[in-house]
């Protein structure tokens, strides 16, 4: 009876891997038609004017913190020249630009999280 219990054990972690695989590859295919969007995205983020950064960069490092390339929303007014972008301390947002700065944080950072899981899935498979 002691001996089966080691094997009881394994033969449950094998399947509870097997269903974690199985369940990483159906994430990974349901997530293949956003990475055509995220790709988009990246290309959007790159594109942002140096002079911006250049300006955020000059702050003094705790201000730097609090400080966020922002897109203008809905009536304020848009300055084209830096694509509809200013530099924001994140401090003293609306309830309305806050929600939509911390949607826009999430986003990247499941974005991010699905870049990492697919160059794992990738060595892994190498």
């Amino acid at each position: 009876m002691d001996e089966r219990e080691p094997v009881r054990i394994e033969v449950s972690e094998i399947r509870r891997i097997r269903s974690l695989s199985s369940s990483f590859r159906r994430q990974t295919l349901s997530f293949r038609s956003s990475s055509a969007a995220s790709v988009e995205e990246e290309h959007e983020r790159d594109t942002i004017d140096p002079s911006l950064w250049a300006t955020v960069e000059r702050l003094p490092t705790f201000e730097r913190l609090r400080s966020s390339l922002f897109e203008d929303v809905r009536g304020v007014e848009v300055d084209q020249e830096n694509g509809g972008r200013r530099v924001v301390d994140v401090t003293k947002l609306g309830d309305v630009e806050r929600h939509l700065f911390i949607q826009r944080l999430i986003k990247h950072i499941e974005n991010d999280n699905l870049k990492l899981l697919t160059k794992i899935r990738e060595r892994i498979h190498k």
